[in-house]
C-alpha cells in the first residue's frame, strides 16, 4: 500500500475530554487522503484510548507511549510512526476547517516550499472554511526572521510552526538530520524549535492569510489548554514542563537581560538563539523592542490576574541598568508596541463579531 499524502500528527496528553474534537476533525475532511497519528502520552493508560476507541477508521494510527514522555519527545514520537509525503501537526486543542486538507493539497505543488497558513481561535465549536481557493504569496525566510527580532506581533503568526503549515518529508528529513539536538521538534518549545529550524532550511514559504486551523471556544484570554497562560500563572503545568527539559533552567536565561524563566518569551529566544542557523544572514536582536514587548506580556498577564511582581521588578532593572539613551529608546518602543497590541484587540473583536455572523 502506498504512502498517503498527508500525516496529521496529533500529540497528546491529558487532554481526554478534547481530543475527541480534534480526531472528527480530521476524519471530517473533504479530502481524505492522509492518516491521523495519535500519540498518547497520558498519565492514564486508558483515558484518551477509549476515546480514540470510538472512532473505527483504518486512518487513524494509535501509539500509545509510557506516559512519561516530555511535550518534545512526543511529538517526535507521533512523527517517527508517520509515513505521509507531506506533515501538518494538529494539536489537540486545535480543530482542521472542513477543507483545509483538500485546500493544502492544491497549494503544495512544490516540495522544497512548505505552505504556511493562519491559524486563529473561534468563539465556538465550527469554523468555516474559506468561501474560494486562496492563493498564496512567497514571504522569505529572513523577512520572517527580521520582523521577529523586532519582536512585531505579526512575526509571531508568520514563523511557521508545525501546526500553521504543511511541510513535505524531503524538507523535514533535512531538518532533523541537521537538528543540533536531533529533534524535528525540539525544546524548549517544540513549535518554535521547529519552526526557526524550518526557516534556517528554506528560502521561503508559501503564505495565505486565510485559517485554515482554529482554536474552538476560544476567544482572547479565555482559553483553558493554553501554556502560555500557564506560565503567566507560574503553576504546576509550567512547572512540569521545565522540570521535564534536558537543560539546566538557568540556561532559559543566560542570553537575555530580564532573567525571569517564566516569561516565555525567554523560552522562545532560547529556542532561536540555539536553532536558528541561516548561513549569511546576520541577525540582529533589537533589545529595547524586547524591553517594550515584555512591558506588552506584564499588562496582559497583569490581565489575567497572575502575579507579575518578579517580572515588573526584573524589566525595571534591566532598563535601570541601561545608559539614558538606551532608556529613552525604550519609551519610544513602549509606545508602538502598545499601540500594536491595541491593534490587535479591536481587529480580534470585529473578527469574532464576523464569524459569528457567519457561522
Amino acid at each position: 500500500m502506498g504512502s498517503p499524502f498527508f500525516s496529521i500528527l496529533l500529540p497528546t496528553k491529558n487532554r481526554s475530554e478534547i481530543v475527541g474534537g480534534a480526531i472528527q476533525s480530521v476524519l471530517s475532511q473533504s479530502l481524505a487522503d492522509f492518516e491521523l497519528v495519535i500519540s498518547d502520552n497520558d498519565d492514564s493508560p486508558t483515558a484518551t484510548r477509549d476515546v480514540v476507541a470510538t472512532f473505527r477508521d483504518p486512518r487513524i494510527v494509535y501509539v500509545r507511549t509510557s506516559g512519561a514522555l516530555s511535550m518534545h519527545d512526543n511529538w517526535d514520537n507521533a512523527f517517527a510512526h508517520a509515513r505521509g509525503d507531506h506533515v501538518l501537526i494538529l494539536e489537540d486543542k486545535m480543530r482542521l476547517v472542513g477543507d483545509a486538507l483538500k485546500i493544502l493539497r492544491s497549494l503544495a505543488v512544490d516540495e522544497n516550499v512548505p505552505v504556511s497558513f493562519r491559524a486563529t481561535s473561534a468563539p465556538g465549536e465550527m469554523l468555516a472554511s474559506p468561501a474560494s481557493a486562496p492563493s498564496g504569496r512567497r514571504l522569505p525566510s529572513r523577512e520572517i526572521i527580521d520582523e521577529f527580532v523586532r519582536f512585531r506581533p505579526k512575526s509571531f503568526h508568520l514563523i511557521p510552526k508545525g501546526f500553521d503549515c504543511c511541510v513535505s518529508r524531503g524538507i523535514l528529513s533535512r531538518i532533523k538530520a541537521a537538528s543540533p539536538t536531533g529533534y524535528l521538534f525540539s525544546y524548549i518549545c517544540p513549535d518554535y524549535s521547529f519552526g526557526f529550524m524550518l526557516l534556517s532550511t528554506v528560502d521561503a514559504v508559501l503564505r495565505i492569510e486565510e485559517p485554515l486551523v482554529f482554536i474552538p471556544n476560544n476567544w482572547m484570554w479565555s482559553g483553558s489548554y493554553s501554556n502560555g497562560q500557564s506560565s503567566y500563572r507560574k503553576d504546576g503545568l509550567i512547572r512540569r514542563f521545565l522540570s521535564d527539559l534536558p537543560i539546566d533552567r538557568r540556561e532559559i536565561v543566560a542570553r537575555v537581560p530580564i532573567k525571569v524563566e517564566f516569561l516565555w518569551i525567554n523560552m522562545v529566544l532560547y529556542d532561536f538563539f540555539t536553532k536558528y542557523r541561516r548561513a549569511g544572514h546576520d541577525v540582529k536582536i533589537n533589545w529595547a523592542d524586547y524591553h517594550a514587548f515584555v512591558l506588552t506580556l506584564i499588562l496582559l498577564g497583569k490581565k489575567l490576574g497572575a502575579d507579575m511582581a518578579e517580572e515588573r521588578a526584573a524589566l525595571r532593572e534591566s532598563i535601570k541598568r541601561s545608559g539614558w539613551a538606551f532608556r529613552m529608546q525604550v519609551s519610544y518602543k513602549i509606545v508602538i508596541h502598545l499601540a500594536l497590541a491595541a491593534q490587535q484587540v479591536v481587529v480580534g473583536r470585529v473578527a469574532r463579531i464576523f464569524n459569528r455572523g457567519t457561522n
